[in-house]
């Protein structure tokens, strides 16, 4: 039996069937176009990444006289979802700030002869002067807002334009409004009905927000470069690493291609120039080895499918963000790993959301029943983390630490075991003569620093302790 819906989405975008949510998500923007006061105009779609979610507006946008108007976050999004739409041979065109006024002019000309379906935009272009105007009156039937969640992760602090997309769909008047996201907890649910649907109830359309095929382990370092070095070695590529800041993606990178001894590391944030952005971004999708250092920048809506490790040095400001950003890997479905690094002694967050994060990653219950819970979802079985299979990851250095002070309990300084394990050579006295000879060098790919660090936190864990006796004092010991 021929199925409309079916059909559709196989002759224009090679899809042979829609999952259930898709479905639902597709239905609902088609009763609004046709039906507009008998149906609510506001829904929110909980995809998780992966799971299709631009077919959700991508198929009734060919299906229903009108223009579909896309608010993204990010240009590198916008340029992504361009070339999606251009494979598959829909009009569209991307509007936004630094555009000749030539190419506006020539843009709305377009939109006026109706030979445009699907509009592009930032939220900025849509409040800059006079182009609000122009767009109400281009038969705009759907405002889709993807990646919402930036609208609560961002609208407060460096795009108060988010915060104003209530009053852009009000302007506008749409048959319907649909904000997309990959995760959402009631608290993000709730700034959604303020910020975007001015206090409306929209309907929710949620898929089961759990990624079987992703395996989430977290790595305790005493060393963060030291453990991320040797995570990355020994974790499938292509890879990604998050960092929170634009110097940590640059300063990480370096230093993986230097100790790596390897070119295909790139790093990539907001900073970057537009053709670097773009040239990074296609090398990183064409290649199946290579390893990106990015900020939060990269990845919302970047359909690379082949990722298989994604690896957060920093850890992000909430679970929807953690899970977000975890979800670029395995989007093909099959087996990836999410790493979490996090200090060895516990932090503490001034950021309530972030806490929570901490505290799951710090803890020793399941991580995926406890990232899936904060989003109110429970999920009985695991399909993988470290906790539930018993696998924890190593710490990067304590044993050898721990070892060189076990066998010269209360008489080595810190400034000589930092020598020993880096394999410097100790000025000859008799004051000397430690049981070393197993740990020189045991550590000589770290840095002096890094090693005077992952002691020094050892020391604040409370495994390693200095003596404090008159004829010891300063000296490093172990309970045994």
């Amino acid at each position: 039996m021929s199925d409309f819906l079916n059909d559709k989405a196989e002759e224009f975008f090679h899809i042979p069937y829609l999952f259930p949510y898709q479905r639902l998500a597709i239905s609902n923007i088609l009763d609004c176009a046709a039906n507009p006061e008998e149906n609510n105009p506001a829904q929110i779609v909980i995809l998780p990444t992966g799971a299709g979610k631009s077919l959700c507006f991508m198929l009734p946008a060919v299906l229903v006289k009108g223009i579909t108007l896309i608010i993204f976050p990010l240009l590198s999004l916008m340029a992504d979802q361009k070339r999606r739409l251009d494979s598959a041979g829909i009009p569209n065109v991307i509007l936004r700030g630094g555009l000749e006024n030539s190419e506006k002019e020539e843009i709305f000309r377009k939109i006026s002869a109706g030979e445009i379906q699907i509009i592009i935009a930032n939220p900025e272009i849509l409040l800059a002067p006079g182009i609000l105007d122009r767009i109400r009156n281009a038969g705009i039937f759907h405002v889709v807002i993807d990646e919402a969640h930036t609208v609560s992760q961002w609208g407060d602090t460096f795009r108060p334009s988010y915060l104003r997309m209530g009053e852009v769909i009000a302007a506008i008047k749409p048959a319907v409004t649909t904000a997309f996201t990959a995760t959402a907890s009631a608290e993000i649910l709730n700034r959604f009905r303020e910020v975007i649907f001015s206090g409306q109830n929209p309907n929710i359309i949620r898929a089961d927000p759990d990624r079987p095929n992703i395996r989430y382990d977290v790595v305790r370092y005493i060393s963060k470069t030291a453990s991320l070095i040797s995570v990355v070695k020994n974790s499938m590529k292509p890879l990604i690493i998050f960092c929170s800041s634009r110097d940590g993606t640059e300063i990480t990178a370096r230093k993986l291609r230097k100790e790596l001894n390897t070119d295909d590391v790139f790093f990539y944030h907001a900073g970057l120039e537009r053709d670097e952005k773009k040239n990074i971004e296609d090398l990183f999708f064409r290649s199946a080895t290579a390893i990106l250092v990015a900020t939060c920048a990269y990845g919302m809506g970047v359909d690379k499918p082949d990722i298989r490790t994604v690896i957060h040095a920093d850890i992000p400001t909430s679970a929807e963000a953690y899970l977000q950003e975890s979800g670029r890997g395995g989007r093909d479905r099959k087996q990836a790993y999410a790493i979490a690094m996090v200090p060895y002694m516990p932090v503490q967050s001034q950021d309530r959301r972030q806490q929570q994060l901490f505290d799951i990653f710090q803890g020793n219950r399941c991580r995926r029943k406890e990232l899936l819970h904060i989003l109110e979802n429970e999920n009985e079985l695991c399909s993988g983390c470290d906790v539930c299979d018993g696998k924890v990851i190593p710490i990067e250095g304590k044993d050898e630490i721990t070892e060189l002070v076990r066998k010269n309990n209360g008489r080595m300084t810190l400034y000589d075991a930092v020598r020993i394990l880096k394999g410097n050579r100790l000025e000859d006295s008799p004051g000397k003569r430690y049981a070393a000879s197993d740990s020189w060098g045991r550590l000589s790919l770290w840095d002096e620093k890094e090693i005077r660090y992952a002691i020094s936190a050892l020391i604040k864990a409370g495994e390693l302790k200095l003596c404090t006796d008159l004829i010891r004092r300063g000296k490093l010991k172990i309970d045994k």
